[in-house]
């Protein structure tokens, strides 16, 4: 097998959009990381590592102990590129879905990471080897690509212009047909820059003793297999069943050696060496190196592509399981996210898709095409109650497509209003109704609302609570005359006063809780009134006037002869119950004739000078001088006798017998006898007819009648 080195430098400098890179190449070798050794004072001593492998036994070596770990920038994946904190790049959320790594590198060919992303099938094998850096004149080390002449390869970037094209790409070249030794890298006079000391690479005394020993007892590549050789199979070939330092390879132990096609020291078999130190061979059913899976067949579209790598929705490149990919993460185009064709009705919005419930309701908020409906097309879907494909507002379907209805902010026919909300207590119910009192509804303004006309309930037409004092009478008053006076008709309790429940109320001048009508209040509960004409309460009398000398004086109290007060018909009171001295018991005026005081129904009452004989004198009963008394007074022709008249006058002859009247009585009785005769022819004597009757015996004079047989009209008799 023959091979050759190539050197580069690799200086990156990244753009965020762009796959590849550009490199200062020093002919066709790019440095790939610069390591300062620790050799100032063994500088002389290390001109032996030049052009070999990095480790060779005796170099110096990278210090561990001050090794910086790789970190991720702080602020990588928010779309920026900082340089400042060693961003390579920064794609957002599709760093690690594109060249672009999830911590700000980019993927390149030749990093040792094989990238679908960059479709890369392989990666160049490299080797970093000891050389001077020609510009600071210190040790360091480069990277080189090593490039097989035959076999299968991994092709490297081609870099003439200056920008890294290709590569990374699976070539068969002619079968190996001889066993060439790798040439060796050149290397440049270049010194460490800030030389320090360091440890050599793994080397014990013992073991540079025993290859002395060795090395002076057999020689390897005799074709012998000598003391302390494990092969010799004569040649200078490293890369066959036995290496050129005779021993056996071991796969692990870091070294490319034998048939080994790569050698990474470690035990994982999931990297870009698996831990047979064969490169992993895509579809052989074997997962192994960086492989991701490996089903042993060339199916691109089952589960396992045929680059083993697990097929990556959004990287452009439809594989596996896909069924489509369109290299974009717009999740609302043909080609939803998971790379798989949009299902309307699975529930999972993707692809153009405005919507996906899950279900086939045509009716719901998403339509049976995962399309939202529009409203003025003509057609009912989704949640449209209606579609009438117009833009008129004001018709039976407005252009929300929501039938027309109360609340739905537009006047409609039949509606006197309409607000759009559901507040039932505006001026504007959820009947689409002026709020007026009487509709049922209560308002800011209103206290209650019962919907009736009724206004003696406990709602009034005014919407009003019904109250005590409102002036109309509701269910339990029995009164309200709309003020709080309480002693009026009306309580402020609105019930009519019970006169004798003991409380006095309303027009109630007294209440003293029973009904007897003859205490101090009455059973009307009205104080009584003395000359109203009603007796009641402590009233002994009331005949309905305010005469205080009646029966009933002003004061309703029958009167007590004897009390000392003078009151009703008493004409005295003298405080006793005795008579015969000016007031009798029954308290009516005694005369006394004589007194000189003329009383009650004395005429006159001259005292001592009284006189039954004395000319025009008061009499001894206290009577003015009268026609009769006996004694001829002023005026009088005579008082008494036959000849004197009642009225005191002497009578004549003719006033004595009274003539006329005799003659007419003679003549009637002479008649009557005449006529007698006749009839009865009888012979009368006519000295009978001429009989005259003689003038009466009786006194012609009431002064004939003695006094004491005339009943005087002014008299009072006591009974």
């Amino acid at each position: 097998m023959h091979s050759m080195l190539y050197y580069r430098d690799l200086n990156t400098h990244i753009h965020q959009y762009r796959r590849f890179f550009l490199l200062s190449l020093f002919g066709l070798t790019a440095s790939l990381g610069v390591v300062q050794l620790q050799t100032s004072q063994l500088q002389a001593q290390l001109t032996e590592c030049i052009g070999k492998p990095y480790g060779f036994p005796g170099c110096p070596i990278r210090p561990t102990e001050n090794e910086e770990e790789t970190s991720i920038p702080p602020n990588c994946g928010d779309g920026f590129i900082d340089a400042e904190e060693g961003e390579e790049c920064d794609n957002g959320r599709f760093n690690g879905l594109s060249e672009c790594t999830n911590s700000c590198n980019i993927l390149y060919c030749g990093d040792g990471i094989i990238s679908v992303l960059l479709n890369e099938e392989c990666e160049p094998k490299t080797e970093e080897i000891y050389v001077i850096d020609e510009t600071i004149g210190q040790m360091t080390t480069e990277t080189r690509y090593i490039q097989a002449t035959c076999g299968k390869v991994c092709s490297i970037p081609s870099c003439e212009t200056g920008e890294c094209v290709g590569g990374c790409a699976i070539e068969f070249l002619d079968e190996c047909t001889a066993r060439e030794e790798d040439s060796a890298p050149t290397s440049t006079n270049t010194p460490i820059e800030n030389p320090e000391l360091h440890n050599a690479a793994p080397s014990t005394e013992q073991s540079t003793q025993e290859q002395s020993t060795v090395a002076s007892q057999s020689i390897c590549g005799n074709g012998l297999v000598e003391t302390g050789e494990e092969c010799d199979d004569g040649n200078r070939y490293n890369y066959d069943e036995c290496t050129n330092a005779c021993t056996m390879p071991v796969c692990g132990d870091g070294i490319r050696e034998g048939a080994e096609e790569c050698d990474d020291g470690n035990f994982n078999d999931f990297d870009d060496c698996p831990n047979d130190c064969f490169i992993a061979v895509c579809g052989d059913g074997v997962r192994e190196g960086r492989e991701e899976c490996d089903d042993g067949n060339q199916n691109n579209f089952d589960t396992c592509p045929n680059d083993c790598r697990l097929a990556i929705c959004g990287d452009g490149v439809r594989e596996a399981t896909e069924e489509c990919d369109d290299g974009n993460f717009n999740n609302n185009d043909s080609c939803p996210n998971n790379c798989k064709s949009s299902d309307c009705g699975n529930g999972v919005r993707e692809g153009k898709e405005e919507c996906d419930d899950g279900n086939q309701n045509d009716f719901d908020t998403c339509p049976n095409d995962c399309r939202y409906a529009v409203c003025g097309d003509g057609v009912r879907e989704g949640a449209e109650e209606c579609d009438d494909g117009n833009k008129v507002d004001g018709d039976a379907c407005s252009n929300a497509c929501i039938l027309a209805r109360c609340g739905d902010g537009i006047i409609q026919q039949g509606e006197e209003c309409d607000d759009g909300n559901n507040d039932n207590e505006d001026a504007c119910n959820n009947s689409c109704k002026q709020a007026m009192c009487g509709d049922g509804i209560v308002q800011e303004v209103e206290e209650c609302d019962d919907g009736n006309s009724i206004n003696t309930d406990s709602c009034t037409v005014s919407c009003t609570k019904a109250m005590c004092g409102d002036g109309i009478i509701q269910q339990g008053e029995e009164c309200d005359d709309r003020n709080r006076n309480n002693n009026d008709n009306c309580p402020n309790d609105c019930l009519l006063p019970i006169c004798g429940d003991g409380e006095r109320e309303g027009l109630e001048e007294c209440d003293d809780g029973n009904r007897n009508n003859s205490d101090q209040c009455p059973s009307d509960c009205a104080l009584p009134i003395c000359g109203d004409g009603i007796m009641e309460g402590i009233e002994e009398c009331d005949d309905g006037n305010n005469e205080n000398a009646d029966n009933c004086p002003n004061t309703c109290k029958i009167p007590k002869c004897g009390n000392g007060v003078k009151e009703g018909l008493e004409e005295c009171d003298d405080g006793n119950a005795e008579s015969n001295d000016g007031c009798s018991a029954k308290c009516t005026q005694e005369s006394i004739c004589g007194n000189g005081i003329v009383e009650k129904d004395e005429q006159c009452d001259e005292g001592k000078l009284n006189s039954d004989e004395v000319t025009n004198a008061c009499r001894s009963d206290c009577r003015k001088a009268y026609c009769g008394d006996g004694v001829l007074d002023q005026n009088e022709e005579c008082d008494g006798g036959d000849n004197c008249s009642k009225h005191c006058i002497a009578l004549t002859i003719w006033d004595t017998y009274n003539w006329p009247l005799f003659g007419i009585g003679s003549g009637v009785v002479l008649l009557t006898g005449i006529l007698f005769v006749l009839v009865n022819r009888k012979p009368k004597i006519i000295a009978d007819a001429a009989i005259v009757e003689a003038p009466p015996s009786t006194p012609a004079s009431i002064d004939d009648i003695p006094l004491d047989e005339l009943e005087m009209p002014w008299h009072k008799w006591d009974v």
